[in-house]
């Protein structure tokens, strides 16, 4: 693979699992670590197809299976249903509902976040699978441009919704004063 292959790559990952953090944590009751985990996690999952082997063939090809609402769904539920036999086990009642709900819903905006911005991009989503189609405007949503947008407004997100951010302005006034000691 080609430098500017894996550079791209890396950027599109790195893009996914921010954005995937910053709406976790952002929009849902979750935590500090269990938003961060969930949203790089599941942030991530759909390109989980490039670990298929290229001679599997559709609908194991990048954008096939892991690209559509129905495994978003599907994965949802199953992480619903982990979440209500985790929650039950413990014998929590009203707290482990409303940890089950958020939990769930983390992993949807999570996966749901990776599925709209693919579906923008020239490439598309399998929207209807199993039926093999796919739409998109043809927006370039992994370019420079776009990416600054996105990883800006994830930011921006993570330092309105959440105290997320309030640790590396902590470290940037420390780091400071022990440059500056007078100050």
């Amino acid at each position: 693979m080609e430098g500017g292959r894996i550079l791209f790559l890396t950027v599109a990952f790195a893009t996914h699992a921010v954005v995937g953090v910053a709406l976790a944590r952002g929009f849902t009751g979750v935590g500090p670590r269990t938003g961060a985990w969930l949203g790089i996690v599941f942030g991530l999952l759909p390109d989980a197809d490039f670990l298929f082997p290229a001679d599997w063939g559709w609908p194991f090809v990048h954008r096939g299976l892991t690209h559509s609402p129905l495994f978003a769904l599907t994965v949802v539920a199953g992480v619903y249903a982990v979440a209500v036999g985790t929650a039950g086990r413990r014998g929590r009642r009203y707290a482990g509902v409303r940890r089950t709900r958020a939990t769930a819903l983390a992993a949807a905006v999570a996966i749901g976040s990776h599925l709209l911005i693919d579906s923008l991009s020239p490439m598309g989503i399998q929207w209807l699978f199993p039926i093999r189609t796919a739409w998109s405007p043809g927006l370039d949503v992994h370019g420079v441009i776009a990416t600054t947008l996105l990883w800006s407004v994830s930011l921006a997100i993570l330092a309105r919704r959440t105290d997320d951010l309030d640790g590396v302005s902590e470290w940037a006034r420390d780091d400071d004063s022990a440059r500056h000691p007078s100050k």
